[in-house]
């Protein structure tokens, strides 16, 4: 797309997070200490959104990216659900919110193993440019075995709330695939794969829990 058309993009998703962030927030909080602290957060998610890949200084290209996606799509994305749904941050909340937080970096640094080379040539210094193919490769099967650790540590009170489980053999068959990859680019073909298992992951993890919280103890 032309970069007219990229900002104008841009421009309607930004708006539309503020509008239908901002109704969520006026049906969920209940005090301006917390209107100011759910707003500076937005402020802060809009700024890393911008600032992975714009500007000079865009932290994408300096290895942060992975960080990123693990504190927005993880920590606050799932934990700032949990307040404006229960008014408290639960404390086990924290192992879904890593989970979830390890798999969105997992989709980006498959995206980043594809893009090793082209990004090695443009000066981008993502983890995967740094680490090289191989180490990458083992770089990501860490990232999917601390987030099965996350997830598996959270208390359930029945089986109903281990469903997720069903998800695994798709990570062993991706990273069968991954590691069976020649190049960067095949291991980078990948991406859609990593994307369906952590859908799957927190989809089950969260039919999950809800099973869990109906049946009775």
């Amino acid at each position: 797309m032309a970069p007219p058309q990229v900002r104008r993009i841009l421009a309607a998703a930004i708006l539309s997070a503020l509008l239908l962030g901002g109704t969520l927030l006026a049906v969920s909080l209940r005090s301006p200490r917390e209107w100011l602290t759910f707003l500076l957060l937005g402020a802060l998610a809009t700024a890393a959104a911008l600032g992975y890949t714009l500007g000079r200084y865009a932290y994408g290209y300096r290895g942060l990216g992975e960080i990123s996606v693990f504190l927005f799509f993880g920590l606050l994305g799932v934990q700032g659900s949990a307040y404006l749904q229960q008014g408290a941050c639960p404390g086990a909340g924290w192992l879904p919110a890593a989970g979830c937080g390890l798999l969105a970096a997992a989709v980006l640094h498959i995206n980043n193993i594809r893009d090793i080379e082209s990004d090695r040539r443009s000066g981008k210094h993502t983890p995967a440019a740094r680490l090289g193919f191989a180490r990458s490769q083992t770089l990501h099967s860490l990232l999917l075995a601390a987030a099965v650790a996350c997830y598996a540590a959270y208390p359930v009170s029945s089986p109903a709330g281990l469903i997720w489980l069903a998800a695994l053999p798709l990570a062993a068959a991706h990273l069968r695939r991954l590691y069976a990859a020649a190049t960067p680019a095949a291991a980078g073909r990948e991406l859609p794969a990593i994307v369906r298992l952590a859908f799957a992951v927190n989809f089950l993890f969260g039919a999950g829990l809800l099973l869990d919280s109906l049946i009775p103890a």
